[in-house]
């Protein structure tokens, strides 16, 4: 099993951590004000309060904040490897700073009475989540050991206890099975708390690691496919290549041959040469369409233009014209009068998409069937705002419900195109697709067993 990167906040959780500091920060100004207010408010109902101790006492944590605050500042700008450390040590020295001044107001806020010592709970919390296991153990010995030795102060005289008139009891400070009690409970609570969220912490803490590790695993897969797929790319385009030389020498030595010597040859002869000549010319024709799919693949920059779609499907209707007429298949093109449907994109690489499915729904209509040619602009609020559509419907032999989720896939073809025609790769589909996709845009189809199909291409409408 991989190890986890050797940095100081690995999971999501422990990288929350840096986010910590700032709201650290601001939550200690809203505790330092409070304790300015609170501390001039309370004076004029409780005049034994000593109100110039809490004011020094928010002076100081004002003062640290400011440095803590700067220091932060400082800090941002390191790299995350480097700033991480840090900001967890200085996290841990907040929190104690913290509770130091926490331990001052709570003395002078009544002791083992005052209501402020439930923000020990608050903070043992924070730590449980944010910080590490060790240090929660540490916060939860300073919290007793600094709350028992304060109480055991105040009630043996080492300190003064404060007693606030209506709120506080100066003899329950100093009683001592009172203060036995009391430590009884918080303690008790506090040791249990931090024992629960320390179970809930330690089991979140190993899901999330487990979680790193299954993406760093699913990463590196994910890179050797990369690879891979790249490789593959490589070796088809190198491959394709070296194919097309001898196939392109054998074509010429054939024709030459037919040229000089075609008339003389006996017929059977010449039967062979032609489907030799046939044979030749379709594997030309795969080894074109794998060069070109692999030349996708790889990707690289492409010049786009804006293209009109209406004046380049015109033209390939016209050009597809008398194919389609010695199939007794009528074309047509549907549209709006006048109305413009322009895209970006490189205008080979969507005349190629057009070519494909425009040549594929007269390769598969039957005779006295039709191919229509739609384009539309899709207006802006509809499913798919800013976008043109051209549907390219045909009324042949269709695609089984089944065969359609592998359409678009490499070498796939139908069991209905192949008993319909020979002649095909499985290729130009594929091409297609990554050809649509890598103008922004995406390819549908529906269609029905003997019924037709329709090809629905979506791309970005520009102005």
């Amino acid at each position: 099993m991989p190890s986890l990167p050797p940095t100081a906040f690995r999971t999501p959780l422990e990288s929350a951590t840096l986010a910590r500091v700032t709201w650290l920060i601001g939550m200690r100004w809203l505790f330092i004000l409070a304790i300015v207010l609170g501390a001039a408010a309370g004076s004029h109902f409780h005049p034994d309060l000593p109100l110039e101790s809490l004011l020094q006492l928010g002076a100081l944590g004002a003062c640290y904040n400011l440095l803590l605050h700067f220091i932060h500042l400082r800090l941002a700008p390191l790299p995350d490897a480097r700033k991480q450390p840090i900001i967890k040590g200085l996290i841990q020295v907040q929190v104690l700073a913290d509770w130091l001044v926490l331990l001052a107001v709570i003395h002078w806020t009544g002791g083992i009475e005052s209501p402020l010592l439930h923000f020990f709970i608050f903070h043992l919390a924070l730590s449980a989540v944010f910080l590490s296991p060790g240090f929660t153990i540490l916060a939860l010995a300073f919290i007793i050991t600094a709350t028992s030795l304060l109480f055991a102060a105040e009630a043996t005289g080492l300190l003064a206890p404060v007693a606030l008139r209506g709120l506080t009891s100066a003899a329950k400070q100093q009683s001592w099975p009172y203060i036995l009690n009391f430590c009884f409970w918080y303690f008790s609570t506090l040791v249990l708390m931090a024992l629960l969220l320390g179970s809930v912490m330690r089991s979140l803490r190993r899901r999330e690691e487990e979680a790193l590790r299954i993406r760093q695993r699913l990463e590196k897969a994910n890179e050797e496919l990369r690879r891979a797929g790249a490789e593959r790319i490589r070796l088809m385009h190198s491959m394709g290549h070296e194919l097309r030389s001898p196939l392109a020498a054998a074509q010429s030595m054939l024709s030459a041959l037919e040229l000089s010597h075609g008339l003389q040859l006996p017929t059977a002869v010449r039967g062979i040469l032609g489907r030799v000549a046939g044979r030749l010319a379709g594997l030309t024709g795969l080894i074109g369409e794998l060069l070109e799919l692999a030349e996708e693949r790889r990707g690289g920059a492409v010049a786009a233009r804006r293209v009109e779609l209406g004046a380049l499907l015109e033209g390939l209707l016209e050009e597809y014209g008398e194919r389609a007429r010695e199939q007794q298949v009528a074309l047509a093109l549907e549209r709006r009068p006048g109305e413009e449907a322009c895209v970006s994109g490189d205008p080979a690489r969507l005349r190629r998409v057009f070519e494909n499915l425009l040549s594929n729904a007269v390769k598969y209509s039957r005779p006295g069937g039709a191919v229509r040619v739609g384009l539309r602009r899709l207006p802006v609020g509809d499913e798919e705002p800013g976008q043109v559509e051209v549907a390219v419907a045909d009324e042949g032999i269709g695609i089984a419900a089944d065969q359609l989720p592998r359409l678009f896939a490499e070498f796939y073809r139908t069991p209905q195109s192949r008993r319909h025609t020979a002649q095909g790769t499985g290729l130009g589909l594929a091409i297609t697709r990554d050809l649509v996709e890598a103008a922004g845009g995406r390819i549908l189809v529906e269609s029905e067993l003997e019924r037709g199909s329709t090809f629905r291409v979506l791309l970005p409408r520009v102005p």
